[in-house]
């Protein structure tokens, strides 16, 4: 069977049941209903790609983060399609977790994947360096300690992943940086979100082309301060695999000690440079 199956059927079932009332300022204040639940999109999170992220309420006064991804082409589709699966089928508290996810098709027949998930008050750990930054403060590191070690364990769930035939098939998340790990509301557990650059960890790169390939999404999805060195030149014959992961927890652990990343602090330090050299 397909990994989209499941998805593909559902989202032929959410399509004719949502709705999309749109404002004359675009998707804020807007109104869905997915599956007789209705959502009213509040404010702009963030954005990032073809991808934003809004703070929504529901009936109940309920908030949730709302992901929308603007599906421009094929293959940013199957991109947004895999991370809905993905993180529908992890069921582990340091990754972020999905209440509902549809597709609409809009009237100018493109379409947007909706994600519905818990919305983090606290932000994310970037917040809180940058909280603690602006007074002169840093994070205690047994606090720090005991967040990272909740963040790789979830990274561990990814490495672990089985597919439906129970086959190991770990996956990368490509993008793990403090931004990127929100805190629950009392503080203590680090939940890991934004899996657009989740990627298959295990590839063998076979030629020039797939090498581009690559390397290509890694400019695009992986933030230059966190990226492990192999996605920045990407070899001929060489094999990507969930060592980037990796690379990028050392970086965010040293950020969360010191405020940034190794290399933002080098080449703040040296008064500019090239962040791909420092690596």
């Amino acid at each position: 069977m397909s990994l989209f199956s499941n998805f593909v059927d559902s989202v032929a079932t959410a399509v004719d049941s949502v709705t999309l009332n749109k404002q004359s300022d675009g998707l804020i204040h807007s109104v869905i209903k997915v599956n007789q639940e209705c959502f009213k999109l509040q404010k702009l999170l963030g954005e990032g790609g073809f991808a934003f992220v809004y703070l929504a309420q529901d009936d109940k006064k309920q908030l949730y983060a709302i992901k929308v991804i603007k599906c421009v082409s094929k293959e940013v589709t199957e991109n947004a399609k895999k991370e809905g699966i993905l993180l529908s089928r992890l069921n582990h508290d340091n990754i972020i977790k999905i209440k509902d996810m549809c597709m609409i098709k809009e009237d100018d027949r493109s379409k947007m994947l909706y994600m519905i998930m818990p919305f983090y008050k606290r932000g994310s750990v970037q917040d809180l360096i940058d909280n603690n930054r602006k007074s002169g403060k840093y994070l205690e590191e047994g606090y720090i300690l005991s967040l990272f070690k909740q963040v790789c364990l979830g990274v561990k769930a990814l490495a672990d992943y089985r597919n439906r035939q129970g086959i190991h098939q770990p996956w990368a998340h490509r993008d793990i940086k403090p931004a990127n790990i929100l805190l629950s509301d009392d503080g203590k557990t680090p939940v890991l979100m934004d899996f657009g650059s989740a990627r298959i960890a295990r590839i063998e790169i076979g030629d020039k082309k797939m090498a581009n390939k690559i390397q290509d999404e890694a400019a695009e999805h992986c933030s230059m301060p966190y990226r492990a060195p192999e996605l920045f030149d990407v070899k001929v014959n060489s094999k990507i695999d969930e060592r980037v992961d990796v690379w990028s927890l050392g970086c965010t652990l040293f950020a969360m000690a010191y405020g940034e990343s190794p290399f933002e602090m080098t080449i703040n330090r040296q008064g500019g440079g090239s962040i791909g050299l420092a690596t």
